[in-house]
């Protein structure tokens, strides 16, 4: 079986040391270093192997998008996966110009960052799901609103009746991600209770 060794970089690095210890169990990956410090992840880089590198978007005071060419131009054969809370549209960024190999959501959960490290590992990219792209429009004010492949499977499960509880375990996530995601889409929706979601999401679900 072939080791995969790891390099995690986040601000928040009780964060980090999290994910750490989730991948620990994987025998497939080994953790080569975790640090909040991007100065000290040059330094780390330059005595650790690394095939997989999760990076935050944001660094302060280094930009995560801007520090992909230069890791790319330093070390061609390591995949960067950019883990982060922010969507692309959020920090000006078109996903389809994205130079990284992966780019996943924290809200999204286990279940996608373990997707998208056996994308990585088999040489595939990897854009998570929940992920809005938005439509080529240039009118913004009849834009419609676009919610993700994750967002409109949840919507369905709330029409059909599921509880927050009830959805976590169908989807093999937390509860507080299916709240997060329940929030997210109340407020793109500018729902004001269940009848009023269900009647602005009916056209969206079918």
């Amino acid at each position: 079986m072939k080791k995969y060794n790891i390099g995690l970089v986040d601000d928040h690095l009780l964060f980090a040391e999290g994910i750490g210890n989730m991948l620990t169990g994987k025998p497939e990956l080994t953790i080569s270093f975790i640090t909040s410090s991007v100065t000290e992840m040059f330094e780390l880089l330059k005595h650790e192997s690394v095939d997989i590198l999760l990076l935050d978007i944001n660094m302060p005071p280094f930009n995560g998008r801007d520090l992909i060419p230069r890791l790319k131009m330093l070390y061609p054969n390591m995949k960067i996966m950019i883990l982060t809370m922010y969507q692309p549209m959020d920090i000006g960024l078109d996903i389809k110009a994205f130079k990284g190999d992966a780019y996943v959501l924290k809200i999204s959960g286990k279940q996608i960052l373990e997707e998208a490290f056996s994308h990585l590992m088999n040489q595939q990219n990897y854009i998570d799901p929940n992920i809005v792209i938005p439509e080529a429009n240039t009118d913004t004010s009849k834009q419609k609103v676009k919610l993700t492949k994750r967002e409109i499977e949840i919507v369905r499960l709330i029409v059909s009746g599921k509880t927050t509880k009830d959805i976590a375990q169908e989807l093999f996530l937390s509860e507080l991600t299916i709240k997060t995601h329940r929030k997210n889409i109340s407020e793109k929706m500018d729902s004001k209770g269940l009848a009023d979601l269900i009647a602005k999401t009916k056209d969206i679900i079918q």
